[in-house]
């Protein structure tokens, strides 16, 4: 069979047809199978789940674990000017033996560069001490001593003095009122008080030269030489606790008061307290003697009293004495 012509042949109209017409696949190909395999059944829509069954309020033991914590909420980077919402609590009637929940952790502040228009109060300041904690306790001063041999002047500022124990166990403690005639009728005399818990007064010009009355050694004698004076027997030191001297007009009158009481001890120690009181009526109390672990403590009083023997005793605390009136005691 010859062909013809190209040249020769007549125009096919047929060609556009057959450049765009779509292939037919294959029996047995993927693409095939696609088109032509049957879609899947759809599912079956799942059941709703029924609802918890509700369990009425019992007092019953609730042992179950405990509600979990509810999440933080999400920083945010906006400006936030409400305050967080706190969540209601839950009332439960029945008893819960569980673990306490954890904590709810506190919402994130957000960045560091937010407007913060509710700062925290600062904390306050710790309250500043005290001025009188502030200042340094003072050192006590210490009492001055009777050197062997030396002198002492008792004064408002310097009161009070300490015998050691020889001064205050050997010999006799003497004390004179050394007054001028001027002065008048100065008569000095002493409450005293034992360790025994005796207590009794002392005074020449009353009638009592010793005490305690009628012992065979007394611990305190009142006497006079040149001027009145008082002796302090320190061989019975261990019996005295406390000695008061005190000065008063024999005659009751007003005296002017001047002079010196003079304080001797062993070793030639002398103890020396003016006298100047002006003019006052009445008795003066003078000087107080302590023993303290052995040792005798002098202090300087110098105080006018209003009234009589009686009312100085009742100001230094000798209550045990009893009175027949206000300058007689009941011995």
């Amino acid at each position: 069979m010859s062909g013809r012509d190209p040249a020769t042949a007549p125009r096919r109209t047929d060609l556009g047809w057959l450049r765009h017409r779509s292939l037919r696949p294959a029996p047995g190909s993927s693409a095939a199978r696609r088109t032509t395999a049957p879609a899947p059944p759809a599912p079956a829509p799942a059941p709703a789940p029924s609802p918890a069954p509700v369990r009425p309020p019992s007092a019953d033991l609730d042992l179950s674990a405990p509600a979990p914590a509810p999440s933080p909420p999400a920083p945010s980077s906006s400006l936030d000017l409400s305050a967080p919402s706190a969540p209601a609590p839950t009332p439960s009637p029945s008893l819960d033996l569980s673990a306490p929940s954890e904590p709810v952790p506190p919402a994130s502040s957000g960045p560091a560069g937010l407007l913060d228009l509710f700062p925290e109060a600062p904390a306050a300041a710790p309250p500043a001490p005290a001025a009188g904690r502030r200042r340094a306790q003072q050192p006590a001063r210490p009492v001055p001593r009777l050197a062997a041999g030396g002198r002492v002047i008792l004064t408002p500022q310097d009161p009070t003095v300490t015998l050691n124990r020889l001064q205050s166990g050997i010999g006799a403690l003497t004390v004179e009122a050394v007054c001028s005639p001027a002065v008048g009728d100065v008569s000095l005399g002493a409450l005293y008080e034992l360790t025994d818990g005796t207590s009794s007064i002392v005074e020449r010009l009353r009638g009592l030269a010793a005490g305690p009355p009628g012992s065979p050694t007394p611990v305190l004698r009142a006497d006079r030489e040149e001027f009145e004076q008082l002796v302090v027997d320190l061989h019975q030191s261990r019996d005295l606790r406390r000695v008061l001297v005190y000065a008063t007009s024999e005659s009751g009158r007003e005296l002017d008061w001047g002079g010196t009481l003079i304080t001797r001890t062993f070793g030639g120690a002398r103890l020396e307290l003016p006298l100047d009181l002006g003019v006052h009526r009445g008795p003066v109390a003078l000087l107080s003697v302590y023993v303290i672990d052995g040792e005798f403590v002098l202090r300087a009083e110098t105080e006018k009293i209003a009234g009589a023997v009686r009312d100085v005793a009742r100001a230094y605390g000798y209550e045990r004495i009893t009175w027949a009136d206000d300058r007689t005691p009941v011995v």
